[in-house]
């Protein structure tokens, strides 16, 4: 039908396990919690028509007619907000009951809640730490951990994966986890989209939680089945370990930083054509305009521009009628803005609002990337040119720190602790900061380098391609590929002297050296 519920609670008594040639799972075993009476109703209905559904096929299976007339009394099905409800007081059970609780929650990330939404998750979840960060689905996750804590019930739930990545993870898993639970089944991410009339799809994941014992535990990942003898947080086979924000590389690589956010309401940034009109006009502004590029532009080879322009070179700006009057429009924009730190910049309007450019080559990382991609376009970019907000930069820039990123191990670990839009692989200061790296020796390191040389001059033979070209997986020129993999093979080797078999192998030995290099600081 298209109707998103709430949670709903599904209790199965004891007696579904006794071999009898009867049907013994009955409509009144069925719970629900639905925020809508409409479709609280509809969710009623559904269950009759279920019902009749199974009882036609248990007919036809067993020849046993089953009498339906009279209808019974339907699911316990309430109306009622499943933030704020105790399930409790839905579905009473003790501690030898097996519930089973599954649904699909609704996915909103922090930006996209409304008031009401807010305030559930303040009554959820206002004593986790920064838990305004959460994502609302992050509700139904803690309120069934306690729910199932110390009992013999489980729940599972279809869920946005973002709970799964980043920073969410350090955010919401330790408060559920605490409680002596475990991930006993989950499936990776995939599309999902259901029948509603302009329903968009979804990335989700499924993750199953139980108290802590010692039977088997599933990944499903496709039509592949892993057994697991633990799922962590990020759904992997691997050590419970949750990274939250670093202030440094554990593997004492050089500091990694934001990109330069304008918050200039558009008018410091220019395309080709408005730079072009620019310099032809005024000469002088050549010493106020610099390139500018973020993810999108870098990967795709588009010209931007920015105004860049210093309390020394002010002067120059303010000379410049088209300039002057851009200026004004960024301080009219800042004065709009409701927060306080904007407002504050509305008088220095010829600066970018956060600046971390240094005068120097730098190594730009892309904030987000295309999944497909077996390796995220990385890159140098001369003293001259300005990081946006949407890419990470490392300045003063080290080949061999562009040999370790550009790697397909350090690829797995961003697609495992970093965050994702939809499916996309998106890159961020703690994936770099928590990246473990052993200490090597000055030949492994120089072998580093050469390699990624290699890369950097292969790249260089295709000066006609962007890099969104020359890294789509089904294009990928095959020297590029094989410098990669050379650099790969140097690079793993580090880790240890016989090659991983699969990335699993990869991300298990991973987390065991971070658990190990953490302990140690």
């Amino acid at each position: 039908s298209g109707i998103l519920f709430k949670s709903i609670l599904v209790y199965f008594s004891f007696i579904i396990y006794t071999v009898i040639p009867f049907v013994n799972i009955q409509i009144q075993q069925f719970y629900g919690i639905e925020l809508d009476d409409y479709c609280a109703e509809t969710a009623i209905l559904s269950l009759w028509l279920a019902e009749h559904q199974m009882n036609k096929q248990f007919s036809k299976e067993f020849d046993v007619k089953i009498q339906a007339l009279p209808l019974k009394a339907s699911g316990n099905v309430v109306c009622a907000n499943a933030c704020r409800i105790n399930w409790e007081d839905v579905c009473p059970h003790t501690k030898e009951d097996e519930v089973f609780i599954m649904g699909n929650p609704p996915y909103l990330g922090s930006s996209m809640q409304d008031k009401s939404q807010k305030e559930d998750l303040a009554y959820v979840c206002g004593h986790f730490k920064n838990y305004k960060n959460l994502d609302y689905i992050a509700c139904w996750f803690y309120l069934g951990a306690k729910y199932i804590q110390d009992t013999m019930s489980r729940y599972a739930f279809v869920s946005t994966n973002s709970i799964c990545q980043g920073d969410s993870v350090a955010l919401l898993w330790p408060y559920i986890l605490d409680k002596g639970l475990e991930i006993y089944f989950t499936h990776h991410a995939f599309k999902w989209t259901n029948n509603a009339k302009g329903q968009a799809g979804v990335t989700v994941v499924i993750i199953g939680l139980r108290y802590k014992n010692n039977t088997q535990k599933i990944i499903y990942n496709g039509d592949k089945v892993q057994i697991a003898t633990n799922i962590n947080a990020y759904l992997l086979n691997a050590p419970e370990i949750i990274i939250g924000r670093l202030n440094r590389s554990i593997s004492n690589f050089p500091e990694m930083v934001f990109g330069n956010k304008p918050t200039d309401g558009g008018f410091l940034i220019l395309d080709k054509e408005e730079a072009q009109k620019l310099l032809q006009k005024y000469p002088e502004a050549k010493k106020i305009i610099r390139n500018y590029h973020g993810a999108d532009s870098y990967i795709n080879g588009d010209k931007r521009y920015c105004l860049w322009i210093t309390d020394e070179l002010l002067p120059i700006a303010l000379s410049i009628p088209e300039i002057a009057t851009r200026l004004k429009k960024v301080s009219e924009f800042r004065l709009k803005s409701p927060a306080d730190s904007t407002v504050l910049y509305a008088d220095r309007p010829h600066l970018f609002k956060q600046r971390a450019h240094k005068d120097s080559p730098s190594i730009i990382v892309p904030s987000v990337s295309s999944e497909r991609r077996e390796y995220i376009p990385i890159g140098f970019l001369d003293k001259e040119t300005i990081i946006s907000n949407a890419a990470y930069a490392v300045y003063d820039a080290d080949i061999f720190i562009f040999g370790l990123i550009s790697s397909q191990i350090h690829v797995q670990w961003v697609k495992t602790v970093g965050g994702a839009l939809e499916t996309r692989v998106r890159y961020s200061s703690l994936c770099y900061n928590s990246f473990p790296f052993p200490k090597i020796s000055k030949e492994q390191k120089k072998a580093i380098e050469t390699a990624a040389e290699e890369v950097l001059l292969v790249r260089a033979e295709y000066p006609e391609k962007t890099l969104a070209e020359l890294y789509d997986p089904d294009k990928m020129p095959a020297n590029l590929r094989a410098a990669h993999h050379e650099l790969d093979m140097i690079v793993e080797s580090c880790y240890r002297k016989e090659p991983f078999a699969n990335d699993e192998e990869r991300l298990e030995h991973l987390f065991k050296l971070y658990e190990k290099m953490t302990k140690k600081k």
